[in-house]
C-alpha cells in the first residue's frame, strides 16, 4: 500500500506516545489471552502424569497425545495467519478462545485414548489462530523503545501462567479419585470463555492493520485519545524522517505477498529467526509437557514433580519480564546470547546433577533463562516483516517451529527418555540452544528501539539514514 502523509503523521505521533492507560489495559487484556492459552495448552503435561497409570497408556501413546494440541496449532496456523492480514488481528483472538474453550471442556467427558487425541488436535486448532497475537499485536502497537518491556510483561504472565494447571492437577488428584481428577482441568479450560467479553468490549484492532485497510479516521480517534492521556498536543505536522524514509524506500518495492517470504530479504531472515525460535520451542516443550516426568525418572513423587516443573515456570516468568526490560536497554541480540549461553549451562547441569543444590541451580537457570527467552525470541520473528506480511510471517515462523520442536522432538522424548534417560534429552537440547540461536546471533539484524516500519524494510537498516537518530523528529 501506498501511505499518505496523514497516516505517517499518525504512526510518527503513535511512536512518541508513552505507555498510558489505555496501553497497559491493552497490555493487561492481551496478557490474560496468553494466560488462557497457558492454562489450554499447560494441561498436557499434568494430565499425561496421571493418564499414563489410569490408562495404562504405552510410550507411542504417551507420545501422541503429548503432540496432538502441537500438532493441531501447526494446522491452525495456516489459516490463522491470512485471516489475521486480511480480517484483522482482533477477530482472529476471539474466534480463537471460542474454538479451543468449548473443545477443552469435551476433553473432560471422553473415555478413550482416540477420542482423546481428537479433542486436543482440534483445540490446538484454536490454540494456534491465538498463540502469536499477543506479541504480534504489542508489536504493532506500542511504541519502538517499550515493545520488548510489553511483550515482557505479556509473556512473563503467560509463562508464569503454566504452573496454574499444574495447581489445578495437583489439588484435583488429592480432592477426586484419579480416574477422575485428569478430568477437572479440562473442565476448568471453560473458564477462558468468559474473557471474550471484555476482549469485545475494550480490545481495539492494531492501527497498523487498521491504516493498511484505509480506515485512517479510526487510527486518529484512538492516537488523538493516546495523547490526551499522555497530556501531548495533537501535532498534525509531526514527521519522523526515519520511518518516511523506511516508507518511501518500502513502497518503491513490490508489493509484499506471501511469497515474498521465498525470495530476499524475507527469506534469509525467516530461515535464522526460525531456527532461534525453534531452539527456544525446543526445551519449552520438552519442560512443559514432559517436565514432571523426567524428574519422576530421577525419583521424585508424583506430586512433587507436578509442583516442581509449575515452580519453573514461575521462575521463567520473571526471567520473562527482566528480559523485556534489558532487551530495550542493551539490544536483542546481546540477552538473546546471554539467555541461550546461562540456559545450556542449566541443561548441562541437569543432565549431571546428582545433588539437590546442583538440582536446584539448574533448574533455576534452566527455567530463567531458558523457558524465560521468548519475549526476545518472538519479537525478533514479528520485526523482520511489513505490516501487510507480518501476520503471515509471525505464524509461519510459529507454524515451523513448533512443528519441528512441539511435534518432531515431543514425540521422540518418550522413546529416548525409555532407552537412555533423561542426560541424552538435556545434553541434546543444550546443544540445540547454541547451535540453532548462533546464525541470528551472528547474522541477525538488531532491531532494538527501531520503528516497525522501519525493521520490518525490505531496505537493510543501515541504509535507512542512521544518522538521523531515533529522537530525530521534524514539524516541518
Amino acid at each position: 500500500m501506498e501511505y499518505t502523509r496523514s497516516q505517517v503523521n499518525l504512526l510518527s505521533r503513535l511512536d512518541r506516545v508513552p505507555v498510558t492507560k489505555t496501553v497497559i489495559q491493552i497490555i493487561i487484556l492481551l496478557s490474560f489471552v496468553w494466560l488462557a492459552e497457558a492454562f489450554d495448552i499447560g494441561i498436557v503435561g499434568p494430565v499425561l502424569s496421571t493418564l499414563e497409570k489410569t490408562w495404562t497408556l504405552t510410550s507411542w501413546q504417551i507420545g501422541l497425545l503429548a503432540v496432538a494440541s502441537t500438532l493441531g496449532v501447526v494446522i491452525g496456523m495456516i489459516p490463522s495467519g491470512l485471516m489475521a492480514d486480511k480480517f484483522g488481528r482482533r477477530k482472529v483472538v476471539l474466534f480463537g478462545i471460542l474454538f479451543f474453550s468449548v473443545l477443552t471442556i469435551l476433553g473432560a467427558f471422553v473415555s478413550n485414548f482416540v477420542t482423546l487425541f481428537g479433542i486436543r488436535f482440534l483445540a490446538g486448532v484454536g490454540e494456534g489462530a491465538v498463540l502469536p497475537m499477543p506479541y504480534l499485536f504489542l508489536s504493532e502497537f506500542v511504541r519502538s523503545r517499550k515493545r520488548a518491556v510489553s511483550v515482557g510483561y505479556s509473556n512473563g504472565i503467560l509463562t508464569a501462567a503454566y504452573v496454574i494447571p499444574n495447581l489445578a492437577s495437583l489439588w484435583a488428584l488429592h480432592a477426586f479419585a484419579p480416574s477422575f481428577a485428569w478430568r477437572v482441568p479440562f473442565l476448568l479450560g471453560g473458564i477462558p470463555l468468559l474473557l471474550l467479553i471484555p476482549l469485545y468490549l475494550w480490545l481495539p484492532e492494531s492501527p497498523r492493520y487498521l491504516l493498511k485497510t484505509g480506515r485512517t479516521h479510526i487510527v486518529q480517534k484512538l492516537v488523538e485519545r493516546l495523547e490526551v492521556e499522555a497530556g501531548l498536543d495533537h501535532d498534525t505536522t509531526l514527521v519522523d524522517y526515519r520511518l518516511g524514509v523506511a516508507l518511501k524506500q518500502t513502497q518503491a518495492r513490490p508489493k509484499a505477498t506471501i511469497k515474498s517470504m521465498l525470495h530476499k530479504p524475507f527469506f534469509g531472515r525467516s530461515i535464522i529467526v526460525i531456527l532461534q525460535l525453534t531452539a527456544a520451542l525446543i526445551l519449552f516443550y520438552i519442560l512443559q509437557v514432559f517436565g514432571p516426568s523426567l524428574l519422576l525418572n530421577r525419583g521424585a513423587g508424583v506430586g512433587s514433580s507436578i509442583l516442581f516443573s509449575g515452580l519453573m515456570m514461575l521462575v521463567a516468568g520473571v526471567g520473562s519480564i527482566v528480559q523485556g526490560h534489558l532487551s530495550d536497554r542493551f539490544g536483542r541480540k546481546t540477552m538473546l546470547g546471554v539467555y541461550v549461553g546461562f540456559a545450556a549451562l542449566g541443561c548441562f547441569l541437569f543432565a549431571w546433577a546428582t545433588l539437590p543444590a546442583v538440582v536446584f541451580l539448574a533448574g533455576f537457570l534452566t527455567a530463567f533463562f531458558g523457558l524465560g527467552i521468548f519475549p526476545v525470541s518472538k519479537l525478533c520473528v514479528a520485526e523482520q516483516y511489513p505490516t501487510e506480511l507480518r501476520g503471515k510471517g509471525v505464524y509461519f515462523g510459529e507454524m515451523t517451529a513448533r512443528t519441528i520442536s512441539g511435534i518432531v522432538t515431543t514425540s521422540c522424548i518418550p522413546f529416548i527418555l525409555q532407552a537412555y534417560g533423561n542426560q541424552v534429552i538435556f545434553l541434546g537440547v543444550a546443544i540445540a540452544l547454541i547451535v540453532l540461536s548462533l546464525p541470528f546471533l551472528v547474522f541477525g539484524r538488531e532491531t532494538a528501539n527501531v520503528q516497525m516500519e522501519q525493521a520490518g524494510s525490505r531496505v537493510p537498516l543501515r541504509v535507512l539514514k542512521p544518522e538521523l537518530g531515533a529522537s530525530r523528529v521534524s514539524n516541518q
